[in-house]
């Protein structure tokens, strides 16, 4: 994800969700998951902490990381 896991995967856990596997129906559902892309930025108690609907830049995820890492 835009090398952002690379970065980031020893603090963060990414989750590549896709819409047309039947698998990880009941994480969308959880989420409220319904179109693509989304991202979504979950804490450790599955509190969405950002939400983006379409595309997104690397300076503003990398913020939204930093800020909840930072917490």
């Amino acid at each position: 994800m835009h090398g952002l896991a690379k970065d980031y995967g020893d603090r963060i856990t990414f989750v590549r969700v896709n819409i047309h596997n039947p698998n990880t129906r009941p994480l969308q559902e959880q989420l409220g998951f319904g179109t693509a892309p989304e991202f979504y930025l979950v804490d450790g108690q599955d509190y969405i902490l950002g939400f983006w609907d379409g595309d997104v830049t690397v300076q503003v995820l990398r913020q939204a990381f930093e800020d909840a890492l930072s917490e």
